[in-house]
């Protein structure tokens, strides 16, 4: 349990940190990120219980963020923009100051944890229906005092744990964006010589250096994480709401253009016989595992018909 919510956390963060800025995460590049993994030779080694479980949550951890590598695929820089590197850098450093990463986290990060592990003053009722069994709809009916003090007996210390916990795990998240700030800042640097000239780098690099510039350099960053920009993810709910019905009208012409997929009664004599020969399964099995459709009877209610 405890590893899932490290790998949890750890990947959901990560994708906090690259979601706020895409140009660094598009940068980066991805064969520097996994150039290291391709390299490395297998070598036996007598390894110890820890050892054994630290080597596979490291694997695990690098299975995990590994589809960053894939999703954001960097074309290299030409050599022009390889000579560009050094000016690149320059404005990355003033854009993410050293301790950049540990700012913008300190503002997001706590009510952030609480959302992910659970506020433990809000969520007895969830936690109580995970000790004692009983469905959580069943617990609606308690008040908020009542489901507290039945999990006060359960578990008397769910509350002062799950803060000390989330308190771990703000201040171990904090540890990793500290780790990986040199790598985003490089890859911000690329970004820059991607997408500005010498003359422009320049002009900006000479107003970075005054007091107002070095100020919008450095603010230019953490103002992503400000919460009143992450708080505008409140607009997507009532938003995509209203997009719902041309999302409908979206799908059901592409379902209607290209139909949907057959289930294995409805496959010909020579399919079924394919099919069954590449699942490795016989074709009585497969038709036994064929979903039973059901359709609403007026008197009756639902009937299932296979």
């Amino acid at each position: 349990m405890i590893r899932n919510n490290i790998l949890s956390l750890a990947v959901s963060l990560a994708a906090l940190a690259l979601a706020a800025s895409p140009l660094a995460a598009q940068d980066h590049g991805a064969a520097e990120m996994t150039a290291g993994a391709d390299n490395r030779k297998e070598e036996f080694q007598f390894l110890t219980e820890e050892e054994e479980a630290q080597k596979q949550i490291e694997q695990e951890l690098a299975a995990a963020f590994s589809v960053f590598g894939e999703l954001f695929k960097a074309d290299p820089l030409t050599p022009e923009q390889e000579v560009l590197l050094p000016l690149a850098t320059q404005m990355a450093g003033h854009v993410m100051p050293e301790g950049s990463f540990r700012t913008a986290m300190d503002g997001v990060l706590e009510p952030m944890m609480n959302a992910m592990m659970g506020d433990p003053e809000n969520s007895p009722r969830v936690r109580l229906a995970d000790i004692s069994g009983v469905e959580a709809d069943d617990l609606e009916r308690l008040s908020d005092e009542d489901a507290q003090e039945a999990l006060d007996i359960f578990d008397p210390q769910f509350a002062a744990r799950t803060k000390r916990t989330t308190a771990a795990f703000a201040g171990l998240m904090g540890k990793l964006m500290v780790a990986i700030e040199p790598s985003y800042r490089e890859g911000l640097g690329r970004a820059f010589a991607r997408r500005f000239d010498e003359a422009e780098m320049r002009e900006l690099l000479t107003f970075f250096a005054t007091p107002l510039g070095a100020k919008f350099a450095a603010q230019s960053f953490l103002v992503q994480y400000d919460p009143q920009i992450m708080g505008f993810m409140d607009a997507m709910g009532p938003a995509a709401a209203k997009l719902v019905p041309e999302m409908t009208e979206e799908f059901e012409a592409i379902e209607a253009e290209f139909g949907g997929s057959r289930d294995f009664s409805e496959l010909s004599a020579a399919e079924r016989t394919r099919a069954a020969r590449l699942i490795g399964k016989s074709e009585r099995e497969l038709d036994a595992l064929v979903p039973e459709v059901t359709i609403e009877s007026e008197d009756e209610g639902e009937d299932p018909i296979t």
